[in-house]
């Protein structure tokens, strides 16, 4: 039963072959509360990684999504800027599925081999914003194209 079984989904999968490769088509896009412009956001280093295989990463953002800097404690502040500078840190140094530099309209697209889920990842620099990062899970298994959107927010986990 088995051997049939194997045998039919070798034949189909000649006829329907899945793709080795899955392109993450993505924006980064400013805040709905802060959207000035209708374009994107340019210059956001977006990394995607085999979400598996960084704990550390997803640690450091479920930290940094837990604490509540935003109503101005300094003890809270200070340990969101110690976790984001340790996020940073694990992020370039971690292996990672691909990599882009979002364009002028805030788009980016990156190629990754197939994989259950996807941590991608995005962080610029931005004015006056102390964080100013996204991140977000995708599942690219048996799919040519994946959708991703990241909203750039000055402390945002979606």
């Amino acid at each position: 039963m088995f051997f049939r079984g194997a045998a039919l989904f070798a034949l189909l999968s000649m006829f329907h072959p899945l793709p080795e490769k899955t392109l993450l088509d993505g924006s980064a896009q400013p805040c709905a509360d802060v959207k000035e412009t209708t374009s994107g956001v340019p210059g956001v280093h977006v990394y995607a990684f085999n979400a598996k295989k960084v704990p550390a990463i997803r640690r450091s953002l479920f930290v940094l999504d837990s604490l509540d800097w935003e109503n101005g404690d300094p003890d809270a502040m200070r340990a969101a800027s110690r976790e984001y500078d340790r996020l940073l840190s694990r992020v370039r140094a971690a292996r990672t599925l691909g990599y882009a530099t979002s364009n002028g309209n805030g788009d980016f697209e990156i190629t990754v081999t197939q994989t259950d889920s996807v941590l991608v990842f995005g962080e610029a620099k931005w004015p006056d914003q102390p964080f100013y990062y996204s991140a977000k899970v995708v599942g690219a298994t048996g799919q040519e194209e994946v959708r991703v959107v990241l909203l750039m927010c000055n402390q945002q986990l979606l």
